[in-house]
């Protein structure tokens, strides 16, 4: 009886199966009905069904590659997308819909060369030359989206989308004259957020960096959602000194586009100064995906295994960064450090003569450069009516000059860390702050981040308030160690190109041997206190001998 039971029972699942059997084209129809009810996954599992029948159906694929770009899953609609391509070579639609996966995906390059392909095939059409150009925009191939478009602005002289990107690419590239032309033709349409983004960047390009905030902040205002917007705002801000303010305003782009390159790599190098290594690895990994081939992202990798202590990882990274850009100052330093961690004396003496080699070309930056003498100076000291000179400070040793303003947030960011350093080195190497000219007084723009500290100063018009300036900075700061103030003329500002805030390390013999700004990426406390401690070192050999 039992074996009657399991025999009926299979016969009766077998009947079953056979009546779920349908032909291919009922799958197919089937599978469109669904698409068409809006049953996005069943449309999905119907297409792959037929497709488990019918391989090689272009259509099929193509809808199957739409539905799931549809849902958000574009490397799966891109394998779609192929596999119809590969069916059908040359089709123009599918080659644009693979572009746009790629594009959604925030693989930019990937996008670009499928772009460029679907061009290729379809050269007039306005909506792939659109595409390739933001992607190129996205990519800083400034150059490649004025070649681009303006053969196609001429013909489509109403497009405000093709004047903006023209005019962002002519504005990025130093065109600033024919990119102000297409700034004038948005604005002829009224007050815009695109308008005030590309007078933003036309500040930005200038080095106007707080005038540029306001542009952009005014932008924010009409259209928060607008493409880079918030990341250009990030990148003004962080050039005024203002990292927190930037990195919030890099975490809304990222919100609205997670694969934005600038934002990706600028909040990354917050994260990598304030050591915060976990958050800064995503961040890092998504801007080598967006350009591959970025050095400042490559460099970023390196600093973040370096300071993992991941050396043997970092000598690699910082190896094939050495293949592509052998001319890279930055590239070389970092594998000098590497190389003198993991012990390797003929790689370390290696990479000294390349630095060496490379210093002046690396150094662009305004005042004197690394090994240059030491300009002289003459400021006032604090509370006399006494004056100094750099011969008096630095006598036969060496001296940290640090000039700098309580206005400067990158100067008073600085102060816990040479408040910190100064009782370790200051018998060996005195250490002197020069206060000038205050880096955002009232008669100035205003920092951010001293509008939410509610840090204000009047200027000083004469050295008596310059004096009190100081003297307030020095208390509020803790800071111990002497005080000069430059003359109102700014001669030692002038002298170093000191504004807002750097410090020098001078040798015996009064040569640069480190400088650097005190922003939070520009100021390495480890490489100062590494410096600091080879200068006593010296000194203490020359004073033996």
């Amino acid at each position: 009886m039992y074996h009657l039971r399991v025999f009926f029972g299979l016969l009766l699942a077998t009947c079953l199966a056979a009546q779920t059997i349908t032909s291919p084209e009922e799958l197919l129809r089937h599978a469109m009905e669904l698409q068409q009810a809006g049953d996005i996954e069943g449309a999905v599992q119907g297409y792959r069904k037929f497709l488990a029948v019918r391989p090689n159906e272009v259509a099929a694929h193509s809808n199957l590659g739409v539905l799931l770009a549809h849902m958000g899953r574009y490397d799966d609609a891109a394998a779609e997308y192929k596999k119809a391509l590969e069916l059908a070579p040359g089709n123009p639609g599918i080659m644009l819909n693979l572009g746009l996966a790629y594009y959604k995906a925030g693989r930019i390059p990937q996008a670009a060369q499928t772009f460029t392909k679907a061009r290729e095939i379809s050269p007039d059409n306005l909506q792939t030359i659109m595409l390739l150009g933001d992607c190129q925009l996205r990519m800083g191939e400034n150059r490649a989206v004025i070649s681009l478009l303006k053969p196609v602005e001429e013909t489509n002289a109403d497009n405000l989308a093709i004047a903006y990107m023209l005019g962002m690419a002519l504005l990025r590239d130093g065109q600033v004259q024919e990119g102000q032309q297409r700034v004038d033709k948005i604005l002829h349409n009224g007050d815009s957020a695109e308008a005030r983004f590309m007078l933003g960047s036309h500040m930005m390009a200038a080095q106007d960096f707080p005038a540029a905030v306001k542009q952009f902040a005014g932008a924010i205002e009409l259209n928060p959602d607008l493409p880079d917007l918030q990341a250009s705002y990030g990148l003004a801000l962080l050039n005024t000194g203002d990292p927190d303010a930037a990195a919030a305003a890099f975490r809304k782009q990222l919100a609205s586009d997670p694969n934005h390159f600038d934002a990706n790599l600028y909040l990354a190098q917050i994260l990598l100064a304030r050591k915060q290594w976990a958050e800064a690895e995503p961040l890092i990994q998504h801007a080598l995906l967006v350009r591959p081939d970025s050095l400042p992202a490559k460099l970023a990798l390196a600093d973040l295994q370096l300071g993992q202590n991941q050396l043997t990882k970092a000598r690699s990274t910082l190896q094939a960064a050495e293949r592509s850009s052998p001319q890279s100052y930055a590239v070389h330093q970092r594998l000098s450090e590497v190389y003198a961690a993991l012990h390797l004396p003929t790689q370390v003496q290696h990479e000294k003569v390349m630095l060496a080699r490379l210093q002046l070309k690396s150094d662009s930056e305004a005042g004197p450069k690394t090994g240059d003498q030491a300009p002289g100076f003459t400021v006032k000291k604090m509370g006399s009516d006494g004056s100094a000179t750099l011969a008096d400070l630095r006598h036969t040793g060496p001296v940290l000059l640090v000039f700098g303003s309580y206005t400067c947030p990158n100067f008073r960011g600085a102060a816990s860390t040479l408040n910190h350093l100064y009782p370790e080195y200051k018998k060996d190497v005195p250490f002197y702050l020069i206060y000038i000219r205050e880096a955002h007084s009232t008669q100035d723009w205003a920092s951010t981040q001293n509008q939410r500290e509610g840090i204000t100063l009047q200027p000083a018009t004469n050295m008596d308030e310059r004096g009190d300036h100081a003297t307030m900075c020095v208390r509020k700061l803790h800071i111990e160690f002497p005080t000069l103030l430059d003359n109102m003329n700014g001669g030692a500002e002038k002298a170093y190109a000191a504004w807002p805030s750097k410090a020098y390390l001078l040798d015996t013999h009064g040569r640069i041997i480190f400088r650097s700004g005190l922003s939070e990426q520009e100021f390495k406390p480890e490489q100062l206190e590494a410096a600091l401690r080879k200068a006593r070192t010296t000194l203490k050999a020359h004073q033996i001998q």
